[in-house]
């Protein structure tokens, strides 16, 4: 959202920090995949798509369309009950294609699900108090700090760590 996501911070005593915000509830969705890939040496990789507004099952379902193009490969999806996930799985599943299968974490358990972690990261650890100008901005920031921890694979891997998910291989 553009309204930052305020934590507490260090200051000068007396001089409590103001962050200048708009209050305006434009917002954007990220739709991101930490994919693991057990055959190639546990290969890690985020994969992520930044939307103009809300997911929904269409959205996702070509973000999976996406991301089949990219690896080529037989896809395990493991996610969360959301409803648009359940309805993207319902097409998927409708269409019968032999290279994607789902799986679903139980009911709500951010504990279990490393993607939860990619975005407790991001936005706790690298974008508190930050102020967006505008949502040209706020997209370019989130754009920045997703590709930054795409490339960092340690931080990848600690996210299954996180979830404490062992990766058989």
């Amino acid at each position: 959202m553009l309204q930052p996501l305020t934590r507490r911070t260090w200051a000068k005593r007396g001089k409590a920090p103001i962050l200048k915000a708009w209050d305006r509830h434009d917002r954007l969705t990220a739709i991101s995949a930490v994919v693991c890939e057990p055959h190639r040496s546990k290969k890690f990789q985020l994969d992520f798509q930044i939307k103009p507004r809300n997911a929904n099952a269409e959205s996702l379902f070509w973000f999976l369309i996406d991301l089949r193009r990219e690896l080529n490969n037989r896809m395990i999806v493991i996610w969360d009950q959301l409803s648009a996930h359940r309805k993207s799985d319902r097409v998927m599943r409708e269409l019968e294609l032999p290279w994607i299968e789902f799986e679903y974490l139980p009911g709500y358990c951010p504990g279990l699900n490393p993607v939860e972690h990619v975005w407790s990261t991001i936005k706790y650890g690298r974008m508190p108090n930050w102020p967006a100008p505008d949502i040209d901005g706020l997209r370019g920031r989130v754009h920045q700090e997703l590709e930054r921890h795409s490339k960092d694979r340690e931080s990848l891997k600690n996210h299954f760590r996180w979830a404490k998910l062992e990766l058989a291989g």
